[in-house]
This record gives C-alpha cells, structure tokens and sequence, in this order.
C-alpha cells in the first residue's frame, strides 16, 4: 500500500514571510511613533531619529528571540530525531516487492487504508517502508499485527499498525477461509515530489597491459616470498 504526503514549506519560504510581516509592523510601527511624537511638539529631525531607535531596539529584539526559539526547536527535534530512530537528512525508498502481493488472500480490503505519515519523518523528508504480518478474525478485523520489516525506523511500523487497526476485510467470493492464517502488507511510505534515487554502479575497468602485467608480477613475488 502506498502512502504519499507532501512536503512541509520550505523554511525559506516561511522566513521570507516573516520577514515581510515584520517590514510591515516596523512601517506602521514607524509612522505611528512618529506621529504621536510630532503631536507632542518633538521636531521632524528628533522624532524620527528616536522613532527609528526605537524600532532598531524592537527588531534586534525579534530577531534575538526568533533565534533563541529556532536554536530551542532544533535542539528539541534533534531529540525526537535521535529517539525515534531516523536519519538526520532526508533519504529515499525505492521499492521492488513483488507485484502480485496480498492476491493470494481469501480477503480483500474494503475500501482504501488510510495511514498517517509520521510528522517528523515527513518534516525531515524520510521515507520508509514497513511490511506487516497479521491474521484476519472472523468479523472481517485484522489482529496480531507484528513487523517484519520496517525500514529506516520503526516509527513507519507504528504508523501502518496504527492504520491496520481501522482496516475490514472481506471474503472474495464464495470461498471459505482458513482462520488462523498470516498474511503479509507492505506500506511504502513517500512523498510527493521527493526526488527518486537512481541504482548508480560503475563496473571495474580491465587494467591494461602493462599494469597487468605488474600485477601478476607482485602476485608471483608474493607466492615466493
């Protein structure tokens, strides 16, 4: 089963509108001050001088603030990072299992699993996959749920365990279930628009002659020595 997710905004983006938030509290912020200066008898050259101090003062303010939250939050993911067991950059899963998986089953779903993408791995930009085993009551529920296989984390396996908890099954057909028999799911885990990774391999180049050459002779000086 393949579960997609899209991408959180990118950190630029989100610092781009902050900082347009910002240019525009600091302006009405500005002629404000400035006005209620003016209204106070305080001359064009002071009361904008004194404005702009103010303002300086508030933005270092923000932005001292806005470093010590981002340090705080960074420090706080890198914990849940190294807790649940993920990578510490993005990573892609390329999967190959066998296209005929689950044909096998005197059940079929009813309707589409849904399983939730792991927040964190998503922020990160990591996929995984996870391959459940479970059997199938007789109301048509999956129970005793175990990993076989999760991959990079065993949070992917928590997410798809979670979804089999939610998932009916139900006969295909006029057949008679055996109870009692395990069956297998694999749940993909990707992301939209994630950049695939392609299998690279170089194959060793032959040597040449002469460097052949030299190599049988270092073999030979070896077995003599």
């Amino acid at each position: 089963m393949l579960v997609s997710a899209t991408r959180a905004a990118s950190a630029w983006v989100l610092r781009a509108l902050l900082y347009v938030a910002l240019f525009a509290v600091v302006a009405v912020a500005h002629v404000a001050i400035t006005t209620a200066l003016r209204k106070a008898g305080w001359s064009g050259g002071p009361s904008l001088f004194v404005s702009g101090a103010v303002l300086l003062a508030f933005v270092l303010a923000c932005v001292q603030f806005a470093e010590f939250v981002r340090t705080r939050l960074a420090a706080w993911r890198e914990r849940r990072r190294a807790r649940q067991g993920l990578p510490s950059g993005p990573c892609c899963v390329i999967w190959r299992g066998g296209a005929g998986e689950g044909d096998e089953m005197p059940w079929e779903m009813i309707g589409a699993p849904r399983a939730r993408y792991p927040r964190l791995a998503r922020t990160l930009g990591v996929e995984g996959v996870a391959v459940v085993d479970f059997e199938v009551n007789a109301e048509g529920a999956a129970k005793n749920v175990h990993c076989v296989d999760a991959w990079p984390s065993d949070v992917f396996f928590e997410a798809a365990r979670e979804a089999m908890r939610h998932v009916r099954f139900r006969l295909r057909g006029d057949v008679h279930p055996r109870f009692g028999a395990s069956y297998r799911m694999p749940f993909v885990f990707r992301i939209a628009g994630a950049a695939k990774l392609r299998e690279t391999g170089r194959r060793a180049k032959p040597l040449r002659p002469a460097l052949r050459a030299a190599a049988q002779a270092m073999e030979k000086l070896r077995g003599n020595a």
